[in-house]
């Protein structure tokens, strides 16, 4: 009888720890899923105009233009690394959604520590989220639309690094290295301008297949031109490559330019009548005081703040002067 006695107790015992184990799971599980998996992804990237990506210090906007991208309106964007970020976008998906024990410090780092993401169509907002890390946690990334307080992990398939990673905020990443990227087909004019020498300054304008013009901009002579001596110039802009100043020297050099006038200034205009423009200087040859260095050249793209450097060899057939149009 005691055998039997003792038996009921550890039955009795037994089922209530598994009634008490099953509330608990119950309290603490995640739950099931309530939103589709792919409620944070844009599957139709074509639609996508803008991606702007903040962490509320630094902000970054990549912006489709033409057949490509810019960063910030300013420079141009890296082909393959848009098409990464694209590819992320697309294929964000939700893992599960996040247990209630962990809901505390996942909001926390929402709140002070996130990845803003604002997908853009050129209607509007496509998709508007942000994303956090928790490496005590162990369980991955967590993504949680703006207007709504609920996390989610998230993942993209096949990849097991932090999703934050994937949406860098240094513009440095994004930047392509090209002074200019232009079709020949998309250019309607470019002017260049000499500060110290302004009778050599001209601008080259595109009015029809068969029309094309030179004009000094000192006199406003203006010049026809022959279609292939107006291709042969314009092929200089397709491709023109740049090096990047370490950051530590950079902004010394870029408040020594702006104190001083621009060697050149170059202006292109697309058919969508948006200018370019890049302001070249001379640099200076640290072997031999006084002298210019006569390889390389300092420009500013735009508004940027950080100087780049551009061999001579690659500016001389852009910077031409007005007599090299005339006397041909």
């Amino acid at each position: 009888m005691f055998m039997i006695k003792k038996y009921l107790i550890y039955i009795g015992i037994t089922v209530a720890l598994g009634v008490i184990s099953i509330v608990i799971y119950n309290n603490d599980k995640a739950g099931t899923l309530k939103v589709e998996s792919s409620v944070f992804a844009v599957t139709d990237t074509m639609s996508i105009s803008t991606i702007r990506l903040s962490d509320g210090i630094s902000e970054l906007a990549i912006v489709r233009q033409g057949n490509g991208w810019n960063v910030n309106n300013v420079l141009h964007a890296r082909s393959k690394a848009v098409k990464a970020l694209l590819n992320v976008i697309a294929n964000l998906e939700v893992s599960s959604p996040v247990s209630k024990s962990m809901l505390p410090d996942v909001l926390n780092n929402f709140t002070y520590n996130a990845l803003l993401v604002t997908v853009e169509s050129l209607d509007g907002v496509l998709k508007e989220y942000k994303i956090t890390e928790n490496d005590s946690l162990r369980i991955g990334s967590f993504a949680m639309l703006i207007g709504d307080n609920t996390p989610y992990v998230v993942r993209i398939a096949g990849y097991d690094g932090r999703i934050s990673k994937l949406f860098p905020l240094d513009y440095r990443f994004w930047r392509d290295n090209t002074l200019f990227s232009y079709r020949l087909a998309d250019i309607l004019s470019v002017e260049i301008e000499y500060t110290l020498h302004p009778e050599n300054s001209f601008a080259y304008q595109f009015f029809g297949i068969t029309d094309m013009k030179i004009k000094q901009l000192s006199s406003h002579k203006i010049l026809n031109i022959e279609k292939n001596t107006a291709r042969n110039f314009l092929l200089n802009f397709s491709a023109l490559p740049y090096q990047l100043i370490d950051k530590q020297q950079s902004k010394h050099i870029y408040d020594s330019l702006i104190l001083q006038k621009p060697f050149c200034e170059i202006r292109v205009k697309n058919i969508e009548n948006k200018t370019k423009t890049v302001k070249t200087y001379q640099m200076p040859d640290t072997k031999n005081l006084g002298k210019i260095n006569i390889n390389f050249m300092y420009a500013i793209i735009q508004d940027d703040t950080e100087p780049v450097i551009v061999k001579y060899v690659d500016l001389d057939p852009i910077m031409k002067s007005f007599t090299d149009f005339s006397s041909k």
